[in-house]
């Protein structure tokens, strides 16, 4: 199974709700394909002449895609525009912000064995009856430094060097290639900051290695100088991994080998459930597991368990996630459901696929809440008819 051979098999579509009244917010519509939602963002800036921190979004939109979301700018002009690779349409003006509800989806499936194309109906009922764990996939996980360990979990146990050097000398496989060579360089040239800022491309490469030139040794202070919101994907990409290990053990534990199946993703792998025993199914599908904090309080016991695992192989404590001190990003507690279940999911008939001869293709459509990941909807429907480990398709998005 493949999916986003060509940017139009993957169509997404933001839901959202306008305030009612006129105010002095305009709202528009973007739809972009090939682009980052950063990169539109900036493109969007410069045609308007704004700043582009007041271009306000609500997520990030994959670039292997047709996508389509709601921007809004306080006192943005009423006009549209259109350039490469984007367009974007002036709505209206409203008192407040678009509320987003979650994207409508619809995604071909192609590359499918003739053989095992049938079962995709019946995978597809099952998927929107039972749902599937709502793990974070692949697209949180761009910036990790997978053998080498996470930024934020260098930073949870005030390893700062170790941090800095994640962060500013080992290349993720996503990043450009004079990204990856110019880290190598930094890597082989590691405690020789002028020959680092001699090399260095970006403000941000030139703040860090500028200032370890100046202030030897000093690595929370250097790493403080790397972009707040980047040092914040960073801890949340540790603390997204944390929770999916979590679930997946709890998952282990709770349910008969034979109900379970592995999915390999960006983190490793993952346990899927083909279906939620009825004795579980409505407590499931309430249920909400924390994302890992500073005194964070467990109301299940099983989650307590998994978590308590997953810290003992990390070597980490509940203490360690004690905010690190100012103008360093922490972890924040929040609670996010167990189970993502898709609305009006529909899967159409097979048919022949015109791109891959003697296979097949077939659409499917379903609405997710916001902060589900459709991709994990494909790795089940994928592991349900029997199409290997549900491993990904793709590159992630800048998350």
């Amino acid at each position: 199974m493949k999916i986003k051979t060509v940017p139009e098999d993957f169509v997404v579509e933001e839901l959202a709700e306008l305030p009612g009244g006129a105010g002095p917010v305009s709202v528009y519509v973007l739809e972009k394909t090939g682009l980052t939602t950063l990169d539109a963002i900036a493109a969007v800036a410069r045609a308007f002449d704004v700043p582009r921190k007041i271009v306000r979004h609500a997520g990030l939109k994959d670039r292997h895609a047709v996508t389509r979301q709601h921007l809004w700018i306080e006192g943005g002009p009423e006009k549209s525009l259109a350039e490469g690779g984007l367009a974007l349409r002036f709505l209206r003006r409203a008192p407040a912000a678009p509320r987003v509800r979650g994207n409508r989806f619809r995604i071909v499936l192609r590359d499918l064995d003739p053989a095992e194309a049938p079962r995709l109906a019946g995978a597809a009922d099952a998927v929107a009856a039972d749902g599937v764990p709502n793990y974070f996939d692949s697209q949180r996980f761009g910036s990790a430094r997978h053998g080498e360990g996470f930024v934020g979990k260098k930073v949870l146990l005030r390893h700062w060097e170790e941090a800095l050097r994640l962060a500013m000398a080992k290349a993720s496989r996503f990043d450009t290639e004079s990204r990856q060579k110019r880290l190598a360089s930094f890597k082989r040239h590691w405690g020789q900051w002028e020959a680092c800022l001699e090399k260095s491309a970006t403000r941000t490469e030139a703040h860090v290695f500028g200032y370890l030139s100046r202030r030897r040794g000093d690595f929370k202070g250097a790493l403080k100088l790397i972009e707040r919101p980047l040092l914040a994907m960073y801890m949340h990409a540790y603390q997204s991994w944390l929770w999916n290990e979590a679930v997946s053990r709890f998952l282990k534990h709770s349910l008969p080998a034979d109900v379970l199946m592995p999915a390999r993703y960006l983190g490793g792998y993952l346990w899927f459930h083909r279906f939620v025993p009825a004795a579980l199914a409505s407590r499931w599908k309430r249920m909400t597991v924390p994302l890992l904090a500073y005194r964070t309080k467990f109301e299940d016991g099983g989650v307590q368990a998994a978590y308590g695992e997953i810290l003992r192989a990390e070597k980490l404590e509940t203490g360690d996630f004690k905010p690190a001190g100012h103008n360093l990003p922490y972890m924040k507690g929040e609670e996010r459901a167990l189970l993502l279940v898709p609305a009006g999911m529909k899967a159409g008939a097979p048919e022949a696929d015109e791109r891959f001869p003697g296979r097949q293709k077939a659409v499917v459509e379903f609405e997710l809440g916001r902060g589900g990941y459709a991709t994990l909807v494909v790795k089940k429907l994928r592991l349900l008819i029997g199409e290997g480990d549900g491993e990904d398709e793709g590159v992630p998005e800048e998350e």
